[in-house]
């Protein structure tokens, strides 16, 4: 009998051991559980937080307003600017008066991308103080402002990218005084009243001329920057002065005007042509023995570094106040640095 209980207690305690052990890995995983449900949990923020970076900034709309469409110039800054929206994702809308270097429509321009909420604006000022009440204009609206190849007078900007035109223009007017030997009549066409770029370059032609007493100033006008005014003020002067040794223009399209002048009336032989800007059909020009010399000042990099500087500002990035771009002297000595350009104007 007393076997008999011995061998019953020892089965329990088998069978109660079997059950111990049965329910131990439910146990574990019931653990587990919770365990692996706190994992995802703190993993599904940090995914949310690296979905969110991986997004794509929503796309950036800037306007381009600068001077004229008739302008070789302005389409190089055009396609300056272009180039580095396209390759930050930005769209660029391109806006310049019908009318060249027309202020009024100018400023319309300007208020029509206020009007439109753009996210930034590259601005090239016709008239330096007469643009800053649409540069205030858009301050108002939040809208930052960049400006490129011409300054302003007021309103706040966040950068200004462009060469130092007195500088560069002094440049040009002592090689043109060494060219001419130091004595010569001179004709000067001057560029937009107003317009920072022609107060500064014909205060750079003026203070070189100065140091030079054998040169005769015979007549100093504006043609506006334009290539059909400039062969129109020529020919008025060609019937005034029977002897000019050198035209000195304050950019180039008012010089290839004057070229035109010059060869229709026979002269251009006699009379030495120096122009600024360097656009392709200037630099062809020289390439062709037709203008002497011409001041490269780069308007493509102008115009993109304009579009870098409001890209960086909106993404919170430090911008400088003044953007300097290099001025390049440019004559027979190194047109061949700038065949890509004349082929360009074939």
């Amino acid at each position: 009998m007393k076997k008999v209980r011995l061998l019953s207690i020892i089965a329990l305690v088998i069978a109660f051991s079997v059950l111990v052990s049965a329910c131990q890995p439910a146990a574990a995983a019931e653990e587990a559980a919770p365990a692996e449900e706190a994992a995802v949990e703190e993993a599904a923020p940090a995914e949310d937080a690296a979905a969110e970076e991986a997004a794509p900034a929503e796309a950036l709309t800037f306007g381009l307003v600068t001077k004229a469409l008739n302008n070789p110039f302005w389409e190089m800054v055009h396609e300056g600017s272009l180039k580095v929206a396209e390759a930050n994702n930005v769209e660029l809308l391109y806006l310049a008066p019908t009318k060249a270097n027309n202020l009024e429509e100018q400023t319309r321009l300007v208020d029509d991308l206020i009007a439109k909420k753009v996210d930034g604006i590259v601005l090239v000022p016709v008239d330096s103080t007469g643009i800053v009440p649409a540069i205030e204009r858009a301050n108002e609206a939040g809208i930052p402002v960049a400006l490129a190849n011409t300054n302003a007078a007021g309103g706040e900007v966040i950068t200004f990218s462009a060469v130092e035109n007195y500088e560069a223009m002094k440049i040009l007017a002592e090689y043109a005084m060494e060219t001419l030997g130091g004595t010569g009549k001179v004709i000067i066409l001057e560029g937009t009243a107003g317009a920072q770029t022609a107060i500064d370059r014909k205060a750079g032609v003026d203070d070189t001329i100065a140091n030079y007493p054998d040169i005769e100033v015979l007549a100093s006008q504006t043609a506006d920057f334009q290539r059909a005014q400039g062969l129109t003020v020529m020919e008025n002067l060609l019937q005034a002065y029977p002897e000019i040794d050198a035209v000195i223009a304050c950019n180039d399209e008012m010089a290839l005007g004057a070229v035109e002048a010059l060869d229709a009336a026979g002269r251009l032989g006699d009379t030495m042509v120096f122009g600024f800007d360097g656009n392709n059909d200037a630099l062809k020009a020289v390439s062709e023995d037709r203008m002497v010399a011409t001041c490269f000042q780069n308007p493509e990099m102008q115009g993109g570094d304009a579009v870098q500087a409001l890209i960086d500002y909106i993404a919170g990035k430090e911008v400088p106040a003044r953007i300097q771009t290099t001025a390049i002297l440019v004559t027979k000595d190194n047109i061949a640095d700038f065949a890509d350009k004349i082929a360009a104007a074939q």
